[in-house]
């Protein structure tokens, strides 16, 4: 494959690739060792150096979601390791640490716990056996006599015991248990506790190595621009204002962009201003948010529709009602923007290509650097850095691609880094959502039936195992519209995967945020209909389920509910998400006609919270995403592309908008839930209930802004 790749030609490449990797199952029992030479692997997951220190692999990113720390407690504590001689790293991409279900690696939609504690467990507990039979076979007893505690196997009745560090060599020669016994949760010492952070140390002394700190021998860097218009095309490079000129390597065309290769950064970038390149528009030439606009409202006005529900009969009740709500909800296009622009350093090399990036989708990088290169994906080794941020977009490998081809080109490692505007412009972003809503309520008062209809471009896509196609549901789209958690006799969900000339991917809540704010905004409005009070309706619809109840009661509780002090105003919502029940409320005040927010209180039950304090933070800085989308963000375009380029135009929530935070868990939901995407999932609905109960307006367009809600 030449470098003339294009955005479009990675993506397919990468959903291709995923069909085939999940085609062959991962047997539970499969162990690999990834460890140093100084150190002896027990299985994929655990090596033990001679010394006694255990070296944990954790097959997730760390993207401050604390996930190094809670998988290291899980693995240890099974282990019985000794929490002050335990180190973690990032595990490779490799059969083992894929998702036991998907088997696909990857950190994304709240998986990492929920989906490998159990696998965690297990790696854990068949080590810890395998070192209790080397010792009895040592002391010649038998395993049943033996303890193992923080790193050490004792024989109470001799008063002998031995370190792992003496066991590990022969406990690796043992088979490994396929059924070991785990611990009961009340043996539980690591587990459920709130643990320093393995990765704050390096963050606060400036030692963490994020991928755009990566240093190498011999690294050069690399700048690049993409086409003015999406899906364009180089046509003809003159790079010779740039030609010979100190520190400059190479010009690189990509397709639809063009890297300029240098032995400095801002070498590279000034460049970039300096090259001549004439493109061709892409396919849909230069497009507006008006042509976008019309594409929605052409596919809400037509009949070509997915059933994702069907629950109970929602046409016939509403046919039946005398009185039918119906409105429509937009949540707009969204870019992923995180504070660490797209970057990747890769050396290609005639022995095999390393990648050092921060990356959610390690197999991914060696799917599409495959294909990029010609070479076999178990040829590409990834290594992965800390990251500045993710939310979703760092699972694609199309950056990486970019950097693989540039060192190709110049037979050196190159670390490729976008600068700020081509970060957003060559973004992969969360479509608009627009959602036709019809309810009616029955005698009760109660909503007896919602007839919703979603209007968006696949978020799946770029990374379903089976490709996506129009006429399909894409799971993801319709989450938080279906299989809602209340006693609503009839749902009906439609669904219309609209084609567009923009590439779309998931983004932080997929699609619960959209989903969530059209379903809880009506019944808000519902409840006013029938003159109830907007909880004492959902108390109501939740009777069914007593562990949703309680979240629901508990947040109330906390925010007082009905009780605000004179001039405040508060607003509810409730969600079904990530396996999780979240109840989130928003009182604000209106000084002047602004919008100034007091308090947003969240309860989340996600069965179970090993990490208290990591579990609040997870919370909190989700709901502070969740003000920054619901006052502010969004994508607009003209002329082919993305109009908002930086945060002059894609605004975020700032220190003065963050109001006291109040948050708690409850534990009764059966299951495991997560916890990385749910905290600003309720945040718009409960907002634009709020603002309806301060001003009687009613907000059903994201974000708040655009409709004129200024904060104080």
């Amino acid at each position: 494959m030449t470098e003339q790749i294009s955005r479009r030609t990675l993506l397919r490449t990468a959903g291709a690739a995923g069909v085939i990797l999940v085609a062959g199952r991962l047997d539970g029992g499969e162990v690999l060792g990834q460890s140093a030479s100084a150190e002896v692997a027990l299985n994929a997951w655990i090596a033990i150096a001679a010394d006694g220190t255990v070296t944990l692999q954790c097959a997730h990113s760390e993207m401050g979601q604390g996930i190094l720390t809670t998988f290291a407690a899980i693995l240890g504590d099974e282990l019985e390791a000794d929490w002050t001689r335990v180190k973690v790293v990032f595990s490779p991409a490799a059969a083992p640490f894929r998702h036991p279900v998907y088997n696909w690696q990857f950190t994304g939609n709240a998986e990492s716990i929920r989906s490998y504690h159990a696998l965690l467990r297990r790696m854990g507990a068949a080590a810890r056996e395998m070192l209790v039979a080397a010792a009895a076979a040592r002391l010649k007893v038998e395993p049943a006599a033996l303890l193992a505690r923080e790193g050490v196997v004792r024989h109470a009745p001799s008063g002998r015991s031995i370190g792992y560090g003496a066991l590990a060599a022969a406990a690796a020669r043992l088979p490994v248990p396929q059924a070991p016994r785990l611990k009961p949760m009340a043996e539980w010492r690591l587990t459920g506790r709130a643990l320093p952070r393995i990765d704050v140390p390096a963050k606060v002394d400036g030692s963490a190595v994020y991928g755009i700190d990566v240093k190498l021998p011999g690294l050069v860097h690399a700048a690049v621009v993409s086409a003015p218009t999406i899906g364009g095309r180089i046509v003809t490079i003159d790079d010779a204002a740039v030609r010979g000129k100190p520190g400059i390597i190479a010009v690189v065309p990509l397709g639809s962009a063009v890297a300029v290769v240098a032995e400095h950064w801002w070498q590279a970038r000034a460049a970039l201003e300096q090259i001549s390149v004439a493109w061709a528009d892409g396919p849909a030439g230069k497009f507006d948010a008006f042509a976008i606009d019309a594409l929605y409202r052409d596919a809400m006005a037509g009949d070509a529709w997915a059933a994702a529900e069907r629950h109970g009969d929602a046409v016939a009740a509403l046919a039946r009602a005398q009185r039918v709500f119906e409105a429509e909800y937009w949540s707009p296009w969204q870019a992923h923007a995180p504070m660490e622009p797209m970057n990747a350093t890769v050396s290609v090399g005639a022995a095999g290509t390393t990648v050092w990036a921060p990356t959610q989708g390690p197999q991914m990088a060696q799917v599409v650097l495959a294909a990029v290169l010609g070479i076999h994906p178990e040829s590409v080794t990834v290594h992965r850095t800390y990251l500045g941020g993710g939310f979703g977009r760092r699972l694609l490998a199309d950056y990486i691609a970019q950097a693989a081809l540039c060192s190709r080109a110049v037979g050196r490692p190159v670390k490729l880094i976008w600068h700020r505007e081509e970060d957003f412009k060559q973004d992969v972003y969360r479509p608009g959502f627009l959602t036709r809503m019809r309810a009616t309520v029955g005698a009760d008062g109660l909503p007896l039936a919602l007839h919703q209809r979603i209007v968006a471009p696949t978020i799946l896509g770029p990374v379903s195992p089976v490709p996506l196609k129009p006429g399909d549901v894409d799971n993801l789209a319709v989450e938080g519209a279906r299989e809602l958690p209340y006693a609503i006799a009839n749902n009906h969900v439609d669904y219309h995967m609209l084609q567009v000339p923009i590439p779309t991917m998931v983004w932080r809540t997929t699609g619960f945020g959209p989903n969530t704010f059209a379903v809880e905004t009506t019944l808000d409005e519902l409840a006013a209909w029938s003159a109830q009070d907007t909880y004492r309706v959902r108390r109501r619809l939740l009777a069914h389920n007593p562990a949703a109840l309680a979240v629901l009661d508990r947040a109330a509780a906390l925010a007082r509910w009905g009780e605000a002090a004179s001039g405040r105003f508060q607003g509810i919502a409730f969600a079904d998400c990530f396996g999780t029940y979240l109840c989130q409320i928003v009182e604000l005040e209106m000084p002047g006609g602004l919008t100034r927010l007091r308090k947003i209180v969240s309860v989340a039950d996600p069965g179970r919270v090993f990490d208290r304090i990591n579990a609040i933070s997870n919370i909190e800085g989700g709901v502070m995403w969740g003000v920054t989308a619901a006052l502010y963000s969004e994508i607009t375009f003209e002329a082919g592309h993305a109009r908002e380029r930086n945060f002059d135009g894609f605004a975020l929530a700032r220190l003065t908008d963050t109001p006291e935070l109040i948050t708690d868990f409850l534990e009764a939901r059966e299951g495991l839930g997560g916890l990385g995407e749910v905290g600003p999932v309720c945040i718009a609905p409960a907002l634009a209930n709020a603002l309806f109960a301060a001003t009687g307006r009613r907000h059903r367009t994201l974000p708040l802004a655009r409709a004129g809600v200024r904060t104080a």
